[in-house]
């Protein structure tokens, strides 16, 4: 009987040792970025200045916070900045919106890269152009 005590014993040390200690709870894992997706709208009309809208879902595996940046091709990226993701339509997502004014004419490509744990991934390109031939005084 000790050394079945003793046997058990054992078992239950060498596991934990094994295991580092490092137990999840709910054993759900961390929260991982899926996918990232962008669209703009650009100026409707060639008056300047205007207003662009910006929009982008990040899909996660589950609740909980994100880090997000918006790049503009040449320029570089923006400061980090958090969401959180949420249940919506049996999916988990968080959904952006970002008004941009347009004072001169532009033709750039915006995209965003997103994070929970683990490296950014990065949506698609989406252009933004304006012509601002029509200047408005302000």
């Amino acid at each position: 009987m000790k050394t079945l005590i003793a046997t058990a014993a054992l078992a239950v040390l060498a596991t934990s040792a094994f295991a580092g200690g490092n137990f999840q709870q709910g054993g759900s894992g961390p929260l991982k970025v899926e996918s990232v997706m962008i669209g703009i709208k650009s100026p409707a009309s060639n008056a300047c200045p205007a207003n662009a809208t910006a929009k982008f879902w990040i899909y996660t595996n589950k609740p909980g916070t994100v880090s997000y940046m918006t790049i503009r091709e040449g320029v570089g990226a923006s400061a980090v900045k958090t969401v959180q993701a949420k249940k919506v339509n049996g999916k988990y997502v968080a959904a952006v919106s970002q008004q941009m004014v347009i004072e001169k004419k532009i033709n750039t490509r915006y995209r965003v890269a997103a994070k929970g744990a683990g490296d950014y991934m990065l949506s698609n390109w989406a252009p933004l152009k304006a012509n601002c031939t029509i200047m408005l005084g302000g």
